[in-house]
């Protein structure tokens, strides 16, 4: 039952990612330094999750943590996950492929916003 609960949770924790950067992608498109606040404000919070959640999964199995081939499955998928999150979240961070507004200056010619479409 708790893996249930913790897949529910990591769905929807999922989603709502999902739809905040889909919603800020759209609908903030010539505001970069905008964007940048708001995913900040997303990102932070799941970096430090990641942090957490691999540090204490690997606190929790005592000097067991570090006899790799006894490890279950299901920790190898706890940590291969938090791991493979955690890195593009650090490199957002960091500023690794992306427009960072205070080191890149504001934009010159920035995109329109795109239109609505009425029905």
């Amino acid at each position: 039952m708790t893996l249930v609960q913790l897949a529910h949770v990591c769905a929807l924790v999922g989603l709502v990612n999902t739809f905040v950067l889909y919603a800020v992608r759209k609908h903030l498109s010539n505001n970069p330094a905008l964007q940048e606040k708001i995913l900040f404000s997303l990102l932070a919070p799941l970096l430090v999750g990641d942090v957490a959640h691999i540090a204490v999964s690997l606190w929790a199995l005592g000097e067991e943590r570090w006899h790799f081939a006894d490890w279950t499955p299901m920790l190898w998928t706890t940590v291969g996950i938090g791991l493979s999150l955690l890195v593009p979240r650090i490199c957002w961070h960091l500023g690794v492929g992306r427009y960072v507004d205070m080191r890149d200056g504001p934009i010159k010619n920035p995109r329109p916003a795109p239109q609505e479409v009425k029905q």
